[in-house]
């Protein structure tokens, strides 16, 4: 495997406690800033100037998560961020009473061992790394192997719990720097890493998954977090999308498609294969996975001219001057600190985190251009559960005159091909286009189509109303619901079932999918109301409805 590194040495493991332990007696907190969009130099400035940091607000973004409201999706807010403690040093004594070593066993190496056989992992290099983290800990000085104690318990890194710490991958070195974001992410971001840490459960054994069949570190999962808080929607100002945060030029490069109705930048799938693919050639270039990190940060270019001109090929020492911009000497130790906390966060005060569940689902082929609230439907879902399964589909319509895949609740791909083979062709889209003639505003077309301002925007990629132009298409979503209120306002009756079960009789034109929209249901409970072993329908067939 490419890069791979263990964590468990000596030296690297008593710097982590010395400087666990120093963070512990500190009294001033130094934020850093962010890195990954121009306006996370904002951050930077604070971190190098000592002050502390409260969330950014909508004008000064600490990272491109936030700027996910921009895109026409359901992006994720800017969470207000909550305080949270650093490090504490302990309660002191009572003058005159010594403070007595804590009285905490280690586990023993047999249990280390049989941990790590039951969780899949090498017993005989867990217990080997166990080892060392003990010898590493008994060379500390009595003082500070105390207060490490009281702070973190023997077994700091939970080997005889987590076998897998063991192998941390990327060399997570520890320095002020990386203090500093440590500091940053558990006391001025708190509540905002938190929802990072959660969305880990989602996105993180997919990413991890490819990272680990590609021989990549599946460490570099937290590059990912800290270019976007794992949102496949973030936006950054520089117009970089999705998980990765590609640009449209570099992510075209990696093969991801990006056009007016797809953004496969966003797709957590594609993208995180197109970013596998970009950072190896990275790594080729420059044999280092920092390094290779802060190409990606800044681009291959700036860090090839940086180390020209400097005659370095360690980050750290790269790093020391002004060669690379701030944004980029900052970014491997907020990474580093990222991982750090991600891998023990209730160490480091992030406790009670709600993992989101795994991305679960199966696959359907889509012929032809579908609403996404159709789509909800013939899966027998609902349409915010499709969008997150697919959040690609910029318009949320499937592309028109070609066939893609989609993913779809897990279980549920029979029941949409049969519910969606019973959908007419021309009642799978519900939206039309609109062709912006002189004087009209977003306003004016949003009443004249019984939609709203905000609906349209999000439609046509958060357009602004004051910069549309004659001549331009506009997409104007159609829900059923609206549909059906603009039916009602023209003076049609609208037909409303009395609960409990009732009949209807088959007309000519009606389709099973037509009728369970008609009554509320879906097609599949029709068909098994009614034992009909496929979704074709006759004029005059009479069919049972239940409510």
């Amino acid at each position: 495997m490419r890069g791979l590194n263990w964590l468990w040495n000596g030296a690297l493991l008593l710097a982590l406690a010395t400087g666990l332990a120093c963070a512990a007696k500190q009294s001033t907190s130094m934020a850093p800033g962010s890195a990954s969009t121009d306006a996370e130099s904002t951050e930077t400035d604070r971190a190098e100037s000592g002050a502390s940091t409260s969330a950014p607000t909508s004008g000064e973004a600490s990272s491109v998560e936030d700027q996910a409201e921009a895109l026409p999706a359901d992006g994720q807010p800017a969470m207000t961020a909550g305080v949270e403690p650093g490090y504490g040093a302990p309660d002191a004594a009572e003058a005159g009473n010594a403070v007595p070593t804590p009285e905490l066993t280690a586990p023993g190496a047999e249990d280390v061992a049989l941990a790590a056989e039951a969780q899949g992992a090498d017993p005989a290099a867990v217990v080997e790394g166990y080892l060392q983290e003990q010898q590493t800990m008994e060379a500390l000085e009595e003082a500070t192997r105390r207060e490490f104690l009281e702070l973190f318990g023997p077994d700091p890194l939970g080997l005889a719990t987590h076998p897998e710490n063991l192998k941390y991958e990327l060399p997570l070195d520890m320095n002020d720097k990386v203090d500093r974001w440590i500091k940053y992410f558990e006391s001025d971001i708190h509540e905002r890493f938190s929802t990072y840490l959660s969305r880990l459960g989602r996105y993180g054994p997919m990413i991890r998954e490819r990272l680990r069949v590609a021989g990549l570190p599946t460490d570099l999962i937290y590059l990912a977090m800290i270019e976007s808080g794992l949102n496949p929607r973030a936006y950054s100002r520089a117009r970089a999308v999705g998980i990765w945060q590609f640009i449209r030029g570099t992510g075209r490069l990696y093969g991801l498609k990006v056009d007016y109705w797809v953004d496969e930048r966003r797709d957590p799938f594609k993208s995180t294969d197109a970013a596998i693919a970009h950072l190896s050639d990275l790594y080729d270039e420059f044999g280092s996975w920092y390094l290779a990190a802060a190409a990606y940060n800044a681009g291959s270019g700036r860090v090839r001219r940086a180390i020209a001109r400097t005659g370095q090929r360690d980050y750290w020492d790269l790093i020391r001057g002004t060669s690379l911009r701030r944004e980029t000497r900052s970014y491997v130790p907020k990474m580093i600190a990222a991982a750090l906390i991600a891998k023990n966060p209730e160490m480091y005060g992030f406790r009670d985190i709600v993992a989101e569940p795994p991305l679960e689902f199966d696959v359907a082929a889509v012929p032809d251009a579908t609403s996404m609230d159709v789509l909800a439907e013939a899966a027998e879902t609902e349409e915010e559960v499709m969008r997150g399964l697919n959040p690609e589909y910029l318009r949320y319509v499937t592309p028109p005159d070609r066939q893609v895949t989609i993913r779809v609740p897990l279980g549920k791909a029979d029941a949409f091909r049969v519910n969606y083979a019973s959908i007419p062709a021309d009642k799978r889209v519900t939206w039309l286009i609109h062709v912006v003639t002189r004087g009209q505003t977003l306003g004016q077309i949003a009443r004249r189509y019984g939609t709203s301002v905000a609906a349209l925007r999000a439609a046509n990629g958060n357009v602004n109303p004051r910069r549309i132009q004659i001549g331009q298409q506009l997409v104007v979503p159609r829900s059923g619901a609206q549909t059906t209120r603009v039916a009602s306002s023209s003076g049609q009756s609208t037909t409303r079932t009395a609960p409990g079960p009732t009949t209807v009789t088959v007309r000519r034109g009606d389709t099973l999918w037509s009728l369970a929209r008609r009554h509320g249901v879906s097609t599949t409970d029709l068909m098994r109301w009614n034992n009909l072993s496929s979704s074709t329908i006759h004029p005059g067939d009479r069919l049972t409805v239940r409510r």
